[in-house]
């Protein structure tokens, strides 16, 4: 692996760290020192579970298929995407990775039930949907081009549609 590639996969691994495991502890130990409420309903905690394990095997799954195709982590800030991905997932929406993180951060609220957790997922999505749109889309056409306008036009950003198909 060349410097490039560690320097990418260093940097990938800290945004990993920092938003996965730094944030929601810091938001535990908050709500905890503000005496919030923690909420846990064994029903919840199964759901939780079940949706975190969910979305950590599909963030697995997507980091691999951007691994396939040379990048060093999936962060599009970090390493540019050489190849475009319209494969699994990818050709019922256009950012799955984004929707298992998701899954991730709820799950993580339902199986600890802290208060602060669950505003944690709430404001996570539109941060990233504003970097979607702002930030990763107009580098991916200027990447892809015409290619990926044409995709952006047949498969929906978030939600798969019944009639979305490449």
């Amino acid at each position: 692996m060349d410097k490039m590639k560690v320097k990418s996969f260093f940097l990938g691994m800290v945004f990993v760290v920092i938003f996965f495991v730094v944030l929601p502890l810091l938001l535990i130990f908050l709500n905890n020192f503000f005496n919030l409420p923690v909420y846990s309903i064994l029903y919840l905690n199964v759901l939780g579970f079940i949706f975190f394990d969910i979305g950590f095997i599909l963030v697995f799954y997507f980091t691999i298929i951007h691994m396939e195709t040379g990048r060093a982590t999936v962060l599009p800030v970090i390493d540019k995407p050489k190849k475009f991905i319209i494969k699994g997932f990818y050709k019922y929406c256009r950012n799955p990775m984004y929707l298992a993180d998701m899954l991730i951060f709820f799950g993580g609220f339902l199986i600890l039930g802290h208060l602060l957790l669950l505003f944690y997922f709430l404001i996570s999505f539109p941060i990233i949907h504003m970097f979607v749109v702002y930030i990763e889309e107009p580098e991916l056409k200027k990447i892809f081009g015409k290619q990926y306008i044409e995709y952006t036009k047949k498969i929906p950003r978030w939600i798969p549609r019944k009639n979305t198909f490449i």
